[in-house]
């Protein structure tokens, strides 16, 4: 095949032949997260097919699937990981009476909360991050707006701040107590 001509009969054969073996290794790699797996899968074949017209030998079109598919689902793992990161960090504040936490409620296909109840515990949690702003000091400020919202490496974070990256660490730490403790007192009503 001809390296300069992409037709659309060659892309298909290709996802035809390794489509699902791409799939399985994308499922494997994210820890069995189906859904993740395909998306990840299909940004792959995508990637591939923006390429296909630059690529010198099809007869390695494997290889690079796999070498492609290994990148791309790291990548998926990371941010994955990232927003797991998050929402744990949030709901761990929030249970109910039986000890259960809204994780533990979506984990076993649950509803949380009607709409009506999600709708007012959105002003909730409003009101209760603006209260929060107001206690933080100026530091909590500057490491939350570095390290949070910029999402500054650390290191950098530490580096514009002038101060260690332990410190920096330390800072992380007790800010990340601070807002817990603070969002536990407040939407404790």
């Amino acid at each position: 095949m001809d390296p300069g001509v992409v037709t659309d009969a060659a892309f298909n054969g290709i996802v035809k032949r390794y489509y699902e073996r791409i799939l399985k290794f994308c499922v494997y790699t994210l820890g069995g997260n189906r859904s993740a797996a395909e998306d990840c899968t299909q940004d792959i074949f995508l990637i591939l097919y923006e390429n296909m017209g630059r690529l010198k030998d099809y007869d390695k079109i494997g290889g690079w699937l796999y070498k492609t598919a290994e990148h791309i689902a790291k990548q998926y793992a990371a941010s994955l990981r990232k927003e797991r990161k998050k929402i744990i960090t949030f709901f761990p504040t929030f249970t109910t009476g039986d000890g259960e936490t809204p994780l533990d409620r979506i984990a076993a296909g649950g509803s949380i909360k009607s709409e009506e109840e999600q709708i007012t515990e959105e002003k909730a949690v409003a009101r209760a991050a603006a209260e929060i702003g107001k206690r933080l000091t100026p530091k909590d400020k500057q490491i939350l707006a570095l390290a949070f919202r910029e999402r500054h490496p650390l290191k950098e974070a530490a580096a514009r701040l002038n101060i260690s990256l332990s410190a920096a660490k330390s800072r992380v730490s007790r800010l990340r107590q601070k807002i817990n403790a603070l969002a536990r007192e407040l939407l404790a009503d």
